[in-house]
Parts: C-alpha cells; structure tokens; sequence
C-alpha cells in the first residue's frame, strides 16, 4: 500500500486569496451545519446533482456538499494549495467564474461518460471544479515543484518527501483519472469517487488555462512591439559591429568556455566575462546564461559591468520570459548609482508593456514612493 499526499509548492502569491477563502468557509459552513443531521441524505437527494435529471441549479449546489470530512478535507486543502496562485494570476472574479464552470463542466462530461444505470444517483462535492483548477496549475505553473509526502506500506513502513514537477504529477494524476474513468464506463463499475467529473474539470481546466496562456503570450508580444521606441530610447540601439575573423573565432571561443563553466564555477565564468566585455562590449551568451551572468554580476555588486550585461540581454532577447526582470534590476541598479531619470524610465517600461509581470508591483512601488521621495530631497 502506498500513499502520496501534497503539501506545498513553489509559488507564493502577491495577494489574499479572498475567493479560495470564501469558497472554502461556505463548503466547511455547510457541512457542518448539515453534514451530521439525520436529514443530511434528504438534502443531498435535493440539492446534489442527479444526471437523469438534470437542474442547473444543482449543478452549482452539488458543488457545496460533501460526503464526509476526508472528502471536505481532502479537498479544500487541494483548493486552497493550488487555487490561490490561479486566483492571483486571474483575479478575484474570473477566478470565481473559472471555478464555478469548471464544476459545471466536470458534471455534465460525468452524466455522459457515466454507465446508463447509475444516471439516478446523486453526484456531490467540489472536486470537479477543483480538478478544474489542478489543470490550469499544470498549464500555467508547469514547473511549480511540488512537495510530497509519502507512506509506503510493503514489508515494512516507509515515510518521507519528495520534490516533482507539477506538469509531472498533475498529468499523470490526470491519465489514471481517464484509466478509472474509462473502467468504469466499459465495465459498468460502481464507484464512490466520481472519476469522470475529475477527468472533465482537469480537461477544462487545461483548455481554459491553454487559452489564457496563449492569449497572455500574444499580448506579451504586442505590447513589447508597442514599446520598442520607448526601450531605445533608454537602452540605445544595438550597434552593428564588425570583428574580424580573429576576433569572431577568440569571441566564440569565449562564449563556449563561459557556457561550459557556469553551472559547475559561475565565479569563474563571471569573471571570464567580465575581462572580456570591455574588449567586446555586445558580448552575449545563450539566453539564460547571459542572464545568470547578469544577476551574478549584480550580485557581486559590479554594478556598472551588470549594467551592460542586462542591457545585452534585454536588446537581444526582447521576448524572453526574462525580459521583464531584466528590466526590472536595470531600473533597480540606476536608482541605486543615482540615475534616476533612466530608473524612472525603465520602471515605467514595465507598467505601461508588462502589465502581467511578476515584478509590476515593485516597479510601481518604485514610480510612486522611491522616486518621489528622491526628487523630493534633491
């Protein structure tokens, strides 16, 4: 016997989750309130959702009931690790919604995958919008590392953790829904966990996050396009130089023993780096090393050679997911070595082209408290 169990991820969130909250106190609330009456069975044939007779309305109160406190349990602490970053990232309303259709969703996919004789009984419990939520996490937050706790059971006990990528464990999640839910639909098997519902709110959950990722990938690119002048005008355009063929063969010879020596000696390869960006100034590596370097850099408060070396990044990897937080510590280095106008500017560049990233509430903590105290003193 063996048995895993989530208990944390990677990601913090920036706000309160108001919703995960709110949904989880009504669903406690009510089972509390109803869960141990003798009625409670009266109640679920009302209000849970029965597929040969399909309300709209119990479809959404369905979502409120629970069979017992392992199933409460269970979950609103999924809902609560995994909700709060795709309320973060979506916001309080949308969020709201996404949740709601994606137990609607579950629900209907379960009355038509379901063996015929059991249209009749009722279905309850959040987990199909839940799974709802688990495929969007895997979608948007695909290398979110999981933690696990483990208990294995075989000639012995065996307990600890473990780490995985959440794309890792929430597919395979996924695929063993679809194995049960296709049993039970071939053999006609009855089971007390609703397997379909799982698999149709994680499809919609993956659809929806799919969606929103792709449409979030176009605007990233748009606005980007849209502040191209403005990102010129503060970094300078990338100048066209010409090295002969000597130079061309010590540059790549350069760029490979870096690229080489960064994950076992950053130190090292930082400081190769650094001895040759006065000689070759638009030196750039592979995208994220060039980056490490960069943060390596500022790390090691070099703050003028960072300066150069975020500066490549940004000209000649505009579309990178680390355009964004290059910007960013560009702008942080220029207020720390007193150029204010390019920090302002660079702050800027972030709130007007990056309205989704992750460093837009500091950059905004920067335009409206750092730098106007500044101005103010001098």
């Amino acid at each position: 016997m063996f048995f895993f169990f989530p208990v944390r991820d990677e990601y913090g969130v920036k706000r309160f989750p108001v919703i995960v909250t709110l949904i989880i106190f009504i669903n406690c609330i009510i089972f509390f309130a109803f869960g141990f009456s003798s009625r409670y069975e009266d109640i679920i044939l009302k209000y849970g959702f029965i597929p040969q007779n399909f309300s709209l309305k119990n479809l959404i109160t369905s979502m409120f009931l629970h069979g017992g406190i392992s199933h409460l349990g269970f979950n609103m602490w999924y809902l609560w690790l995994f909700g709060d970053n795709i309320e973060d990232r979506w916001g309080k309303i949308k969020f709201l919604i996404f949740y709601l259709f994606s137990g609607i969703f579950a629900s209907i996919l379960y009355s038509e995958l379901i063996p015929k004789k059991f249209m009749n009984i009722p279905t309850i419990g959040a987990s199909g919008a839940i799974s709802g939520v688990l495929g969007a996490y895997a979608i948007l937050f695909p290398k979110s590392r999981i933690t696990l706790k483990y208990l294995i059971i075989i000639l012995g006990i065996r307990w600890g953790e473990f780490e995985i990528y959440s794309y890792i464990w929430l597919f395979l999640w996924f695929f063993i829904q679809g194995l049960y839910t296709l049993f039970v639909s071939l053999f006609s098997l009855q089971s007390q966990v609703a397997y379909a519902a799982h698999f149709g709110g994680f499809l919609f959950g993956i659809i929806v996050g799919l969606g929103t990722k792709l449409y979030r990938e176009a605007k990233y690119r748009e606005n980007i396009k849209l502040g191209q002048n403005m990102l010129l005008n503060l970094l300078g355009k990338k100048e066209e130089k010409f090295y002969t063929l000597e130079e061309i063969d010590e540059i790549e010879k350069i760029k490979n023993r870096i690229e080489s020596l960064i994950y076992e000696d950053r130190l090292t390869a930082t400081t190769i780096y650094k001895n040759y960006i006065n000689k070759y100034p638009d030196l750039c590596l592979s995208e994220k090393n060039q980056y490490e370097i960069a943060d390596c850099l500022e790390r090691q408060n070099e703050k003028h050679i960072a300066l150069i070396t975020y500066r490549n990044f940004i000209l000649n990897y505009p579309f990178s997911k680390l355009a964004d937080n290059a910007l960013f510590a560009f702008g942080k280095i220029c207020f720390e070595t007193g150029d204010y106008e390019k920090a302002k500017q660079a702050f800027l560049q972030i709130i007007l082209f990056y309205p989704y990233s992750d460093v837009y509430e500091e950059s905004k903590y920067y335009l409206e408290k750092k730098l106007p105290e500044v101005f103010i003193k001098n």
